[in-house]
């Protein structure tokens, strides 16, 4: 392998901030990663070297919750290919998505049709099965997702066909404890509450109802009793998309006797209230949970800035003429957010509320490497970790859809000003953005199983 420097920048290694340079080394073949060789002070010759002029370098991000295309009837605007270009353009090296058997769909099925679409990512990817209903006959099929190199679950307490219930979820933590390198992330909604609201309010193109019949206590009810079931069978469970003050509270309480209970939250829940869902554009900013009210908003960047969270984005865009023309009901539900996440929460985070380089680290990268088995090889710089860097520069600019890298014809994050860019990201060692054009090619990202990760 060649090697490669990145000199003159603030490097943001496990210990603290390093000023000085990253050497790493540069595959040559699609089979080879390079990783991280010498951080700080170097002599020793490289090929080629970058001035970063003071920029940050810190870990390639982990977005460990994006939708790239993969379920429903109404298609996802970003697929594998467009929405890791809009990864690699925002500094994500890695992301994990979800294979979702649909309604019969059998999991060996519903592996070959996603490992087939990933056949294209410009990124590294893990994947997550999703169990549903049929949850007992797709355990019996695990054996098969394990060496397809997929040990970690998504669950959810809500939606047709995959409406999971306490006895079903205490049924799929015990049967599926015995390996503590599963991880499990939880949609937790409570299904009853929203359908007698739901019933009560009716449909209406006002989408504020989105937040009235999906309120802060469905969340809170369905943590707390998931944070219940963490404590009686140990299990790793994170809280998906995590959006209230109640559910904030928990992790401030009695941590559970065994397993581990943490929570992602998302940069739209950070910043928008759902005053968004007032007016005409309302139904752009539709997700599920809703957007919430500003005392929540306040909670959650709490616990940011404390570095308890993990950072995901839920990336599941929709096109402008999907959401148009729609009600509260039947808007398809999904924002953007992998092309903006890091420089927003850089903007939003260190720049805006002083929040520590070391803790943007943590919320872009170590959190969700640490929890999901992937550190210290991912979310981290340090020798042998590999060579996935972003480097972040002062600059400011502004967010216009006209020079998104991904398949949208909308961004919720439209005219936002945020000061910090991604100036370049290398992902395993190769330079797959150069601030300006995504380099990486198609199928040049990999299938990460993390339990090979030492092979």
């Amino acid at each position: 392998m060649r090697i490669a420097r990145i000199a003159n920048a603030r490097v943001v290694t496990p210990e603290g901030t390093v000023e000085g340079d990253v050497t790493f080394e540069v595959p040559e073949s699609r089979d080879q990663v390079g990783h991280i060789l010498e951080v700080g002070s170097a002599t020793s010759p490289v090929d080629q070297t970058f001035d970063a002029r003071g920029a940050w370098v810190v870990p390639g991000g982990i977005d460990a919750h994006v939708h790239f295309g993969g379920f429903g009837t109404i298609p996802i605007a970003d697929g594998f290919y467009r929405g890791s270009r809009a990864a690699l353009a925002g500094g994500t090296t890695t992301v994990i998505d979800f294979v979702e058997p649909d309604g019969e769909e059998s999991v060996s099925h519903a592996l070959g049709r996603r490992l087939k679409d990933a056949s294209v990512s410009a990124v590294d990817y893990m994947y997550r099965l999703v169990l549903t209903e049929r949850y007992e006959q797709q355990i019996n099929d695990l054996p098969l997702a394990e060496r397809a190199g997929i040990h970690d679950f998504k669950l959810f307490t809500i939606y047709e066909g995959e409406t999971l219930r306490e006895d079903d979820l205490g049924f799929i933590f015990e049967r599926l404890s015995d390996d503590p390198r599963r991880t499990f992330l939880v949609h937790a909604e409570d299904p009853d509450e929203i359908a007698r609201l739901q019933a009560g309010h009716g449909d209406s193109t006002d989408f504020l109802e989105l937040a009235r019949t999906r309120p802060a206590e469905s969340e809170e009810r369905m943590a707390r009793m998931l944070w219940r079931l963490v404590d009686e069978t140990g299990v790793r469970l994170c809280i998906a998309h995590a959006t209230t003050a109640g559910t904030m509270h928990l992790l401030d309480g009695p941590a559970p006797a065994r397993g581990e209970f943490v929570a992602e939250t998302c940069p739209h829940y950070l910043e928008f209230s759902e005053d968004a869902l007032k007016g005409a554009d309302g139904c752009l900013f539709t997700m599920t949970p809703p957007l919430r009210t500003a005392p929540d908003i306040e909670e959650l960047w709490e616990k940011a800035l404390a570095g308890r969270l993990i950072i995901s984005t839920d990336h599941c865009p929709y096109s402008l003429s999907d959401k148009r023309g729609t009600t509260y009901q039947s808007v398809p539900c999904g924002v953007d957010g992998v092309w903006t996440r890091m420089a927003w929460l850089y903007s939003e985070g260190v720049q805006r509320r002083g929040m520590g380089m070391g803790t943007f680290v943590r919320l872009t990268s170590e959190n969700a490497a640490r929890f999901y088995g992937l550190y210290p090889h991912k979310g981290a710089i340090s020798p042998s970790s590999d060579a996935d860097l972003a480097v972040i520069g002062d600059d400011q600019w502004q967010v216009r859809i006209e020079d998104a890298p991904d398949a949208l014809d909308y961004t919720i994050w439209e005219g936002k000003r945020l000061a910090g860019s991604i100036v370049r990201t290398y992902r395993g060692g190769s330079l797959a953005f150069d601030g300006e054009r995504v380099l990486a090619r198609p199928g040049s990202g990999r299938q990460i199983d993390k339990t090979r990760m030492d092979a």
